[in-house]
């Protein structure tokens, strides 16, 4: 991504529209440069233009709930974790491992939502069990997935092992080894991170 590109997606994080006229001018380019940048992102899905006007699509704003915001997988209704930021915000993530990894680093969270493995109906993260490295893997590694009843995560931690941790317990888990965090930091454009 070049400079102009990473400017274009900063100002549409600010603005909702944006006029190809006016980035133009303001990048001192040819409105033929800016359109080669932007057809780039459009084709990842990152952006629509429209009569002479640059929108942000739900990709762009982290509300694609058809792909991980972290690993850019596609995300199966069973496993679906989901951030609400406290401006309203829709995150979604492919699994309890990338929801969690998220966030560990995020201080803009206003409510955590994950899906009960077994039976699919949302749930606080809060209030959810999570078996963190069982020997069934559904998704990312190391595969955790979340339970609304204690009862349950430990019947199934019996058969497939793994460790039950709170929310909690699970992010600082899944922190000590953040690889996968450069990957979102950089899709995100960096974000604050949380001191511990």
């Amino acid at each position: 991504m070049n400079p102009r590109q990473r400017l274009v997606l900063e100002r549409l994080s600010q603005q909702e529209v944006l006029t190809i006229a006016d980035l133009a001018q303001e990048l001192s380019v040819s409105k033929m440069t800016i359109y080669r940048d932007l057809e780039a992102l459009q084709q990842v899905g990152l952006i629509l233009k429209r009569h002479g006007k640059i929108f942000a699509t739900a990709k762009l704003k982290g509300e694609d709930a058809t792909h991980c915001q972290m690993c850019n997988r596609n995300i199966a209704a069973q496993n679906l974790f989901t951030l609400i930021t406290q401006e309203g915000r829709k995150i979604s993530f492919c699994c309890p491992h990338c929801g969690l990894l998220a966030y560990g680093y995020r201080q803009d969270v206003w409510q955590s939502l994950a899906t009960d493995f077994l039976h699919g109906h949302v749930i606080s993260a809060w209030q959810a069990y999570f078996l963190v490295e069982p020997e069934l893997r559904i998704c990312c590694s190391p595969s955790v997935l979340a339970f609304a009843s204690e009862e349950e995560v430990k019947r199934f931690q019996k058969g497939f092992g793994g460790h039950i941790e709170t929310i909690q317990a699970a992010i600082e888990f899944l922190t000590q080894s953040d690889i996968s965090m450069k990957n979102y930091q950089s899709k995100q454009g960096g974000f604050d991170e949380r001191t511990t």
